[in-house]
């Protein structure tokens, strides 16, 4: 009897975006590893995870790494495009690459024995956690959930940030309401920060995303009532929502900031936005403009380069 066995798409393509934009936009002093063989980590209090996605805003991660070196906490940072939840796996159908992809990173994890598994994208969360291994004992949680255990250290080095800010979040469940709750709580600990009310600020799903984004016309309300509403930042929690999002500083005089960038501001640690910078020139052919001398550089090819930016800037 023949066994019939399935083709798989192998995610290349994705995972080689991820790689290559990554490396054009990567600050400097950010690095992480993939995976230790065994016997290789020295024991880490927290691992930093840097997921696939998040190549495309490094900057993220970046600053989230500052923050825990000027806490002087012990930690390790993880990632690289194959250092993947499986999030991509499941929404392409592939369920069992994504329980594949979830336990090979876990696996990974644990040998730096930490305490806490922190990330900066809610799919990581949600399928590090359905996925969960016997051996894994750490606490699995969202960038948003470690920073306000730290909110009394931090206050001392916070200095003025004056900006009227719009918390845009997701409550679709209790995680994603936590995390819109604690980027308020890490905001108004900041001097200078106005929170500013509003009604259309919500965002579907469990983030603002290329598959199933928040749709053209509740877009256009939010930043229509920013607007009215005299505010000037839209801080987001996510890196989904801030890569959607950031187009509309064309169009309005509201500013788009990941919060970690306002407390980044607040803390001194200096930082770039090179996705934003490249998205505000307007076209991609601008983009590949400014980018044509570190492509030539680094070897890569333009016309694959150029579909990253189409499909991963220009959303």
């Amino acid at each position: 009897m023949s066994t019939v066995i399935p083709i798989k798409r192998t995610y290349t393509r994705a995972f080689e975006a991820a790689r290559t934009l990554g490396a054009l936009m990567c600050p400097p002093g950010l690095s992480w590893t993939t995976e230790l063989a065994p016997g290789q980590a020295d024991p880490a209090e927290i691992i930093l995870h840097i997921s696939c996605n998040a190549h495309y805003t490094l900057f993220i991660p970046y600053i989230a790494q500052e923050i825990l070196k000027k806490l002087n906490k012990d930690f390790v940072v993880f990632g690289g495009p194959e250092s993947c939840c499986g999030s991509i796996q499941f929404n392409m159908g592939d369920h069992d690459l994504e329980a594949q992809n979830a336990k090979i990173a876990l696996l990974a994890f644990n040998r730096v024995k930490p305490s806490l598994l922190v990330s900066v994208c809610p799919d990581c969360d949600e399928v590090f956690e359905k996925f969960r291994l016997p051996q894994t004992r750490f606490e699995i949680a969202n960038l948003s959930a470690l920073l306000p255990r730290f909110i009394e250290e931090l206050k001392p080095f916070f200095k003025p940030v004056k900006r009227k800010v719009i918390l845009h979040h997701h409550t679709i469940d209790a995680a994603r309401t936590a995390d819109g709750t604690n980027m308020r709580l890490l905001l108004e600990a900041i001097p200078g920060i106005e929170i500013v009310e509003a009604h259309r600020h919500i965002g579907p799903g469990i983030h603002c995303q290329t598959q199933k984004p928040m749709p053209a016309a509740d877009q256009e309300a939010m930043f229509a009532e920013a607007v009215a509403l005299g505010a000037d930042t839209l801080a987001v929690p996510y890196h989904s929502c801030y890569r959607q999002h950031i187009k509309m500083e064309l169009r309005t005089p509201v500013r788009v900031q990941h919060y970690l960038g306002i407390m980044a501001e607040s803390l001194g640690i200096e930082f770039d936005e090179p996705l934003k910078s490249l998205r505000l020139l307007g076209t991609v052919d601008a983009a590949m403009s400014a980018l044509e001398g570190e492509i030539k550089a680094r070897g890569l090819h333009a016309d694959d380069v150029r579909t990253y930016i189409e499909r991963a800037v220009f959303l």
